[in-house]
């Protein structure tokens, strides 16, 4: 597994998806490839398509934070993933990620902590 930094925009909103007991969000970023040939920008011929799935807390505030077009930095392990698709196998890359945030060469934030409920500490009897 290699750790994959990747910047780009959303395709599409997250979508969360249930697989036993967690929920999955999952999201493609495009990364629009091209080339410096000596001062000249030179476009890619299409955008590079990312899969990311995130777990956990960082996938629920991915769903509830990301929309479709915003521009984003993703972090994490990469891997291989097949299934069966229309035409047979079909084989991908994902990127697990263990980070996602707003790239703020192309947009504003404004952070919003997440609130968590104090844990209460149950009191066990005292015996006699």
């Amino acid at each position: 597994m290699s750790v994959r930094f990747v910047t780009g925009r959303l395709s599409a909103d997250p979508e969360v998806q249930q697989a036993g007991r967690i929920q999955i969000t999952k999201f493609t970023v495009l990364e629009n490839a091209y080339e410096y040939r000596g001062d000249e920008r030179i476009e890619g011929q299409q955008p590079l398509a990312h899969y990311v799935e995130a777990k956990f807390e960082l996938g629920a505030n991915a769903a509830s934070s990301l929309h479709k077009g915003d521009a984003v930095i993703v972090i994490g392990a990469e891997r291989d993933a097949s299934f069966e698709g229309r035409e047979g196998t079909v084989y991908r890359r994902i990127i697990d990620a263990s980070a996602i945030g707003p790239d703020l060469a192309h947009a504003t934030a404004t952070v919003e902590p997440v609130r968590r409920a104090p844990a209460t500490a149950e009191l066990a009897p005292v015996g006699n």
